[in-house]
């Protein structure tokens, strides 16, 4: 028989060889799946001729024994879903029987299907995480910036204090020194003006010493006669008043100096502290707001109604705890902190730093608004004191079947409202986010803004519509909730 198919080489080629050759190993041109062999082209001739087309014939495989039943030496042409393997026709009526089976061509497709699903999802964040990552790039760049720029101003504005302050020591110590001058000059003019009166007196009284003299000699006449022209003399007052230490010197203006250089420690210290945390405060990167209402429950706050700002029309019931719209006027005192044309009422606390959480229950009337505030709000008239209608505040407004989010005056968002009667209210006042959350759907998120706080934020409520109310919680209590079913009396617009 002529050799003519080709022989392997030890140069690692990766054709398979032949199983029937013995010595040297020619190359296989066709796999048998029945057989479990490769053969070379003499071979398969010799195969064929035993087996003909009952044995299917295969392109080789150098891996062929990885895909035969270690228990049967049949091909593994079946997966077994149960216990996620490839397993052989034989393998299902042993030990397989009664499994979820199917053929390990399905099988591949499928595979090869959510393969390409993973690949997409994995690539997908993969170009999430280096946005991410060029967006941190671009954030710490701006905050080395930022960083920058603070630290030139903090050198400037400190150099210019510093300064200033040595203009005023300059000034001072001038302002001592020209009214040390000016003193002394004055003080000098006096003495000299004393020391001629004191010279021009020792003259009068050597005359007068001279006259005493004679008038005890025997010529009474010369001395009658020199007597006649006796000055008249009257009693010394002095022209001016002087002061001594601690009255009229420089000690009180010291205690002066030393009592602004105490204040402006003091001042120094508190904003030095003020500063301090500002700077902490200031970072790149944050925690991610919470998700479940566990999370959100670490920030619970207690609010109270500020009764002082209520509205005459808004009653309120249940300890403080409830404001309802009524049509009866309730007689409170007058306040200027009270909303006087509109159905508001604002909270006690202040709120600023780290984040802070709430829930309230609404329902009746026609609408409730939900909100934060700026403490300088209008409260006066109608123009730009709904909460949201300005630029002092933000808030939700919860209709029978729609939520609308109000700021400056402009309605920025608005969509279906579900059947919650509970919302939680989240606030990240550093982070600049307010977000509105419906606590009876698994914290579904209804709206987020972003924004910047510039200062303290106050919570707010309004109420539309007679029967209005608006409740405020206590989270951590699991106050009960109202019954799903329970029908809400919003009226349309």
């Amino acid at each position: 028989m002529e050799d003519t198919a080709p022989a392997l080489h030890s140069s690692g080629s990766t054709d398979v060889e032949c199983n029937a050759c013995v010595g040297r190993k020619r190359k296989a041109e066709q796999t048998c799946l029945e057989c479990v062999e490769s053969y070379c082209d003499i071979h398969l001739d010799l195969h064929n001729t035993l087996h003909g087309k009952r044995h299917r014939l295969v392109e080789p495989n150098a891996t062929l024994q990885e895909n035969i039943c270690p228990d049967h030496g049949r091909m593994l042409e079946v997966y077994c879903h149960t216990d996620q393997r490839c397993i052989c026709h034989l393998c299902i009526t042993d030990k397989h029987r009664g499994h979820n089976v199917i053929a390990l061509e399905v099988e591949v497709a499928n595979k090869q299907v959510k393969l390409g699903e993973l690949q997409k999802q994995n690539i997908g964040i993969i170009e999430a995480k280096e946005k991410d990552v060029q967006e941190l790039r671009q954030a710490v760049d701006i905050f080395w910036a930022s960083a920058n720029k603070a630290l030139q101003k903090n050198e400037k504005e400190f150099s210019e204090l510093i300064q200033f302050l040595k203009d005023n020591q300059t000034k001072v110590s001038e302002l001592i020194q020209g009214q040390t001058q000016t003193a002394v000059k004055q003080a000098e003019g006096f003495i000299k003006t004393l020391h001629q009166e004191i010279s021009h007196m020792k003259t009068l009284d050597a005359d007068l010493q001279h006259l005493q003299l004679l008038s005890h000699t025997d010529n009474n006449v010369r001395f009658l006669e020199r007597a006649v022209s006796l000055p008249s003399l009257t009693e010394y007052k002095k022209p001016f008043v002087f002061h001594v230490h601690p009255y009229n010197s420089f000690e009180r203006d010291s205690m002066a100096v030393n009592e602004l250089t105490e204040k402006l420690n003091m001042t120094s210290k508190l904003s030095l502290l003020t500063i301090s945390k500002k700077v902490k405060n200031t970072r790149i990167v944050t925690s991610p707001p919470p998700k479940t209402r566990e999370e959100f429950l670490q920030y619970a706050s207690k609010l109270t109604f500020n009764t002082d700002t209520a509205h005459e029309s808004l009653v309120l019931r249940k300890d403080d705890r409830e404001v309802m719209a009524s049509h009866l006027i309730q007689d409170y005192p007058e306040q200027t902190q009270r909303f006087n044309s509109r159905a508001q009422i604002l909270c006690n606390e202040r709120l600023r730093g780290s984040p802070k959480y709430w829930e309230v229950e609404f329902g009746g009337g026609t609408w409730v608004c939900i909100a934060v505030s700026y403490q300088g709000i209008r409260r006066k008239g109608k123009q730009r004191t709904l909460f949201g209608r300005n630029s002092h505040s933000w808030g939700i407004r919860c209709y029978l079947s729609w939520i609308e989010f109000w700021q400056d005056n402009k309605k920025i968002f608005s969509k279906i409202k579900t059947r919650g009667y509970k919302i939680g209210v989240y606030l990240d006042y550093r982070a600049g986010i307010l977000a509105f959350y419906d606590v009876s759907d698994n914290m579904s998120l209804i709206y987020k803004h972003q924004t910047v706080f510039r200062e303290p934020v106050y919570p707010g409520f309004g109420l539309a519509g007679k029967g209005s109310y608006v409740r405020l919680c206590d989270p951590v209590k699991n106050e009960s909730k109202m019954p799903l079913s329970s029908p809400f009396k919003f009226g349309s617009l």
